[in-house]
């Protein structure tokens, strides 16, 4: 279903058409993206269509008295914008794409009316949970890799709900956002969490993710309410198949966040110890009433908890790129497949 029109009115073909790929491919939105380069062929096409989003570069800005009635518009531009043009929202076209694709779609969350959402009809996204009283189990590595793996077939979004998250090993990027903003954004306008989240997620591995939050102690101190809340609501956007919810102690009550996924995989060691805490959780959530969560849960051993899959060099000394490669391609990866293989259709 096609929720709106996006236009890109530039002289500049090759980075039009570009730019309107990555757009295309990126957004998640399921927005028609058109292309012009010549404002004769871009005024035929007004007289019939309804507009969203127009980015038009500043060499065409001539024809803005003719266009202002399109409700976002974007002046993209190669400098300074001229003095007359500082009433619309301008973007340094040579930047990102994905950086574009994020300003554009922010301004647009947050003024696009709330009514202006079209619900797609395909199912709310699959909640799998991953987590683990057990330490030092792999639980995030198995998360990346599962959601790595499953974004292959699937459209995947993973979210991770640690304190100290440790991602900046495996993304070296600067974030303009993080999961903290997405929350907040959720709490203002709700209605429009699709278009916000498509501003602020990025991409690893095929995987799709929010960038975690900068201040660890911002998860510990949100209301479980709202943690819950999102992830429905980003479940029922449609903008995805599967939600990897990749989960701490830092969540304020874990048994709440795990009712509501549909799956969970609570990696563990073989030792005693780690039984007993495992045993200890079930405890807990049947005397917190959530009775359910034992039932949709399966433990799991990894390859890589209890050894080293680089026996021949410890894996700090590898990049984070290398070692997410050999991470996909070894034991752990094949061990990821074979679960996923066992998946219900």
């Amino acid at each position: 279903m096609n929720n709106g029109t996006i236009i890109i009115f530039d002289s500049e073909a090759e980075y039009a058409l570009k730019l309107a790929e990555y757009f295309n491919l990126k957004s998640g939105l399921n927005y028609s993206v058109s292309v012009f380069t010549d404002y004769h062929s871009l005024k035929n096409y007004l007289s019939e269509n309804n507009v969203d989003i127009l980015l038009i570069s500043e060499k065409f800005c001539q024809y803005m008295d003719d266009l202002k009635d399109i409700p976002n518009i974007f002046i993209l531009t190669e400098g300074n914008v001229d003095q007359v043009l500082q009433e619309y929202a301008s973007l340094y076209k040579y930047q990102p794409t994905d950086c574009i694709l994020r300003d554009v779609m922010t301004c647009y969350a947050a003024d696009c009316p709330e009514t202006s959402s079209k619900i797609p009809t395909a199912l709310p996204a699959k909640i799998t949970g991953v987590y683990s009283p057990v330490r030092r189990c792999g639980k995030t590595s198995f998360s990346l890799a599962y959601g790595c793996i499953l974004s292959l077939s699937k459209k995947c979004l993973y979210i991770n709900l640690e304190e100290y998250s440790g991602f900046s090993y495996f993304v070296q990027d600067l974030f303009i956002g993080d999961f903290s903003d997405l929350i907040y954004f959720y709490r203002q306008n709700p209605a429009n969490i699709d278009k916000k989240l498509t501003a602020l997620s990025r991409s690893y591995h095929n995987l799709d993710y929010i960038p975690p939050m900068h201040f660890g102690c911002d998860i510990r101190n949100m209301e479980i309410q709202d943690l819950v809340s999102f992830v429905q609501a980003v479940s029922k956007t449609r903008l995805y198949e599967e939600i990897i919810l990749d989960i701490s102690d830092s969540v304020s009550d874990v048994p709440s966040l795990l009712s509501i996924c549909d799956h969970i995989y609570m990696p563990s060691t073989k030792d005693s110890i780690s039984n007993l805490k495992i045993e200890e959780a079930w405890a807990n959530y049947e005397s917190a009433g959530q009775v359910s969560i034992r039932d949709k849960t399966e433990i799991l051993i990894l390859p890589y908890a209890d050894q080293n899959i680089f026996s021949d060099q410890s894996i700090t000394d590898y990049n984070s790129s290398v070692f997410m490669e050999k991470l996909l391609f070894s034991e752990f990866g094949v061990y990821i497949r074979n679960l996923i293989s066992q998946i219900p259709k």
